[in-house]
């Protein structure tokens, strides 16, 4: 006669064991991840800056957009130097531009939504910025009756904006570490 072995399945102690070995690689591992993460953030919000810039560059070199009072060659140049920023002053804007308020939400990452004040006035929405400063990257060429905006603005992590100047509410949460790369 054969005798039934009763040793089905694990132990108390064997899953116990297990248990805490997934903890120990856990709490091993979750450092590096949160440390990925944070890179990866950082890195999606340098490609935006690129592109940014990159539209920026275009739209600088058409001289179609300069405006015609030259106003804004005045304030274009403090972005040709890597990592610099300025406070927004309404002495750069000229005409309609200097007390303009934002109010609608610009939902595409990148892409071109007119805001409410009328409908010459374009902008992209944007991340990065410095939050130590308080310093809000903002960049703006105005041409009578088109308006082409490169803004960099950040919002903590809980959603609160920072800093003076705002120009709209912004649709998603933003964290970001990153000045104007170039």
């Amino acid at each position: 006669m054969k005798k039934l072995n009763k040793n089905k399945g694990f132990s108390l102690v064997e899953i116990i064991i297990v248990i805490a070995i997934i903890a120990i690689i856990g709490g091993i591992l979750a450092p590096q991840l949160i440390k990925y993460l944070e890179k990866s953030k950082v890195a999606a919000d340098t490609q935006k800056c690129d592109a940014m810039h990159t539209a920026l560059t275009f739209a600088l070199a058409d001289p179609n957009v300069i405006s015609a009072d030259d106003k804004s060659k005045d304030w274009v140049d403090k972005f040709s130097t890597p990592n610099e920023s300025f406070r927004l002053d309404a002495g750069m804007f000229g005409g309609d531009w200097v007390n303009c308020e934002f109010s609608k939400a610009v939902t595409e990452t990148l892409g071109y939504n007119p805001w409410t004040t009328n409908a010459k006035d374009q902008g992209f929405k944007s991340t990065s910025a410095n939050p130590a400063t308080g310093l809000i990257p903002f960049v703006q060429v105005n041409e009578s009756g088109t308006a082409f905006a490169v803004a960099l603005a950040w919002s903590d992590r809980y959603g609160e904006k920072q800093g003076e100047n705002f120009l709209g509410e912004y649709s998603e949460l933003e964290d970001s570490r990153v000045i104007f790369v170039k």
